[in-house]
């Protein structure tokens, strides 16, 4: 067995004992209040805090994730529902059901991708031709933890495990923050299909998170203006990667001077790894973005990948009753006077509004991985995004993008209309998107297995989704893409579903 090989074995053994042993002196089934992690890859549980934020019933930044179930119910702990409008009260219901369905004691999650094909809306879609997990939950207010078995069918990572603990994690409120370690997906940016620094479209990075627990704003004065904000800091360990052994640093600083604009900022770092420096100086050099030269001869001009930028969201009401929402999300692989340079990113505009009893959502989002192209405004050609000289397999893991789920030098645009029945006992959602692109047009990307093929992307994606009274998950959808990738069928159907074994 390979070393990483058997750190992982012993990382399941920890994590599997620290929840067996809390669930020996927790009844979690009792305790409606068990502190979890929310997953951003529940796309309907993002657009209900979204519509809730926007609708201004809610307080709460959204564009940093996992979220606490703390932060959840603390933002909603001075609101009632009986006061609310139909589509809010729905919404918030929702919100309600999916923090208290991630205590469930034990659940089964079946997927299928018949066609493989890469996420490209930061949903659930299988990594692979199909997956499950079985995922068991102990906790109280201030610790929880889950311990999920997860096995994937033909994955997109090429010569990637069948199964791991995808999904596992313990968490604790200690003070004011909150301490996660486990592999669980995350997101960063207000993007509602991608964000170009960290999404969902790769298996989860296994590490620790440190997030404030409530992003409430300064009691002092001369602070107040900040308004509500907060932290994530990360420090994780790539997996199916070469150099092995390479670690990363995330940091992240978000905060809502007015209630409706988010401004984020955020650093993600790849240092470290076999035959790479990883001492204290090493550490300390890639997190103040000092250059780290063992061997000028080599040329290794920046041992460290980093990858930084800054987003910003921000909401208004037109006179129809409707909401608009716009976000701007731009990053750089290289620094000129202390700031990112080389952009490129995500835009983003969105209208939702009550027509006719129903939920509407409009969305249009465009992503650019060329640096410096910045949608055809610049003319600049360099080499796509996501690559580096000394971490020769980019920012990626298992050849999966850790950024935008289309990889580097690409770039795709996105129209959808999302449709939620207000007040339905089945929870119906339905969303459809048509997208067109062009994917690594510099130049084929091997590693890049999502979209590392020049070529052109085009297509769609049907999905409707829902709940049974007795708490199952359903989702079916058809996915079509013309990409000349041939190893992968132009139709294929994604389906999930999601089983409570034991409820509260």
């Amino acid at each position: 067995m390979k070393r990483g090989g058997r750190r992982s074995v012993r990382a399941a053994v920890g994590l599997s004992a620290a929840i067996l042993a809390r669930a020996a002196v927790a009844d979690a089934g009792a305790d409606e209040a068990g502190l979890s992690l929310l997953a951003p890859s529940d796309r309907g549980l993002r657009s209900d805090l979204a519509w809730l934020v926007d609708r201004g019933v809610l307080e709460l930044p959204l564009g940093t994730w996992p979220l606490p179930s703390s932060t959840l119910r603390a933002a909603w702990a001075g609101v009632d529902p009986a006061r609310l409008d139909a589509a809010d009260a729905d919404a918030l219901s929702r919100v309600r059901r999916a923090v208290l369905r991630s205590t469930d004691s034990a659940r089964l999650t079946l997927q299928a991708n018949s066609a493989r094909h890469p996420l490209l809306d930061g949903g659930r879609s299988a990594r692979g031709i199909a997956a499950g997990a079985l995922s068991f939950y102990a906790g109280n207010a201030d610790f929880g933890g889950q311990l999920s078995l997860a096995a994937v069918g033909d994955s997109l990572t090429p010569g990637g495990p069948q199964g791991s603990l995808d999904g596992s994690y313990v968490v604790a409120r200690l003070g004011g923050a909150v301490v996660a370690a486990g592999a669980v997906d995350r997101w960063w940016g207000p993007g509602i299909l991608t964000s170009p620094i960290l999404s969902t479209a790769a298996t989860p990075i296994a590490g620790v998170i440190v997030r404030r627990a409530e992003d409430s704003a300064p009691q002092t004065e001369w602070l107040h203006w900040i308004g509500r904000w907060g932290y994530e800091l990360s420090a994780g360990r790539l997996a199916h990667y070469d150099p092995q052994g390479t670690r990363t640093i995330g940091l992240r600083f978000y905060t809502k001077p007015w209630p409706n604009v988010e401004i984020g900022l955020a650093r993600s770092i790849l240092w470290a790894g076999a035959g790479r420096p990883h001492d204290w100086v090493a550490f300390r050099d890639a997190l103040f973005g000092r250059s780290n030269v063992d061997d000028p001869s080599q040329k290794n001009e920046d041992p460290s990948d980093e990858v930084a930028g800054v987003d910003l969201r921000i909401s208004a009401a037109d006179a129809w009753g409707g909401i608009w929402v716009g976000s701007v999300h731009l990053v750089g692989e290289d620094e000129a006077g202390g700031w990112p340079s080389k952009l490129f990113g995500t835009i983003g505009l969105q209208r939702k509004a009550v027509v006719h009893g129903q939920r509407l959502e409009w969305t249009f989002e465009a992503t650019d991985t060329m640096p410096s192209h910045l949608f055809g405004l610049r003319s600049a050609e360099p080499p796509p995004a996501y690559q580096h000289s000394v971490y020769q397999q980019g920012y990626y893991q298992g050849r999966l993008p850790i950024g935008a789920a289309i990889g580097g030098g690409g770039d795709l645009y996105t129209m959808g209309l999302a449709w939620t029945r207000i007040d339905d006992p089945m929870q119906l959602r339905v969303e459809g998107r048509l997208f067109w692109g062009r994917m690594s047009w510099m130049g084929d990307q091997p590693i890049n297995a999502a979209y590392g093929v020049t070529g052109t992307l085009r297509g769609l994606m049907l999905a409707v989704d829902g709940e049974t009274a007795t708490g199952i998950r359903w989702q079916v959808g058809l996915s079509v893409q013309h990409y000349p990738e041939g190893a992968r069928p132009v139709a294929g159907l994604q389906a999930g579903v999601d089983i409570p074994i034991t409820g509260r």
